[in-house]
């Protein structure tokens, strides 16, 4: 698995940083889930490896991210395993996508500034960027 280092601009930090929190959740109950069926049926530990493993990570780049919610204190590289990385800014650019078409709804109906909706197409933009470093260096 190839692994990838990125540097990721402080305004994308939290949004990264939500996604790899829902990765890292998911994983956690597909942890416990693999658990059980070990414990009831007898179930093979392979998946219960690769689970841990992917908590590792994930905890790796949420410790270098930070834990805490808020603003970065500015630009920061991150790394992992490619598909990790995909994942995350995956899920973060899902998110931020959901997010302008709500803010464009809201922009039409008059209810929000329109300088909402170019900040958050410009962070759909700067996303779709870094989801394009991942691909080429991946």
């Amino acid at each position: 698995m190839a692994q990838v280092s990125l540097e990721v601009p402080a305004a994308l930090v939290a949004p990264l940083r939500e996604s790899l929190v829902l990765l890292y959740h998911a994983t956690a109950e597909s942890l416990h889930l693999a658990l059980r069926a070990h414990a009831e049926r007898g179930a093979s530990l392979d998946g219960i490896h690769e689970h841990r493993a992917r908590l590792a990570e994930l905890d790796a780049m949420l410790d270098r991210v930070g834990w805490r919610t808020g603003p970065a204190p500015g630009e920061l590289e991150i790394g992992g395993p490619a598909d990790l990385l995909h994942d995350a800014v995956y899920g973060a650019l899902i998110d931020a996508g959901e997010r302008l078409a709500a803010a464009l709804t809201s922009a039409w109906r008059g209810e929000r500034p329109v300088e909402d909706v170019r900040a958050t197409a410009r962070e759909v933009i700067a996303l779709d960027r870094l989801m394009g470093r991942v691909h080429r260096d991946g």
